[in-house]
């Protein structure tokens, strides 16, 4: 009897994780060039048409720093995925409220 509800746990285990991943698993690709970390700690990045794309996070994989100054004004390709990340007020307690946001996967430097 505890090994069926073992064998069910990990099953149900594994089937919430996939309905949580599909989100991640959309890669999108873009090149643009890095402007700034904004006061609110997104990455800012302009593409050729001008357009701002705001980035949330770079994953710890990534072995190109945007904190490095030297990476200003430097173009990349960059892949990203959309993940939902829940806000936090001013005294950082969670509100229960989310928000879609950018996550950096891989940047390369353009030539």
């Amino acid at each position: 009897m505890k090994k069926i509800h073992s064998v069910a746990f990990v099953l149900f285990i594994a089937t919430a994780l996939s309905f949580t991943t599909k989100f991640s698993d959309i890669q999108n690709t873009i090149t643009a060039t890095f402007i700034e970390i904004t006061n609110d700690d997104f990455f800012k990045f302009i593409d050729a048409d001008k357009k701002e794309i705001l980035f949330y996070d770079v994953i710890e994989e990534v072995e190109i720093s945007l904190y490095d100054d030297e990476n200003l004004n430097k173009k990349f390709t960059i892949t990203w995925v959309e993940k939902e990340i829940e806000l936090m007020d001013e005294e950082g307690d969670l509100t229960g409220e989310k928000k879609k946001v950018k996550s950096i996967t891989s940047l390369t430097l353009v030539n």
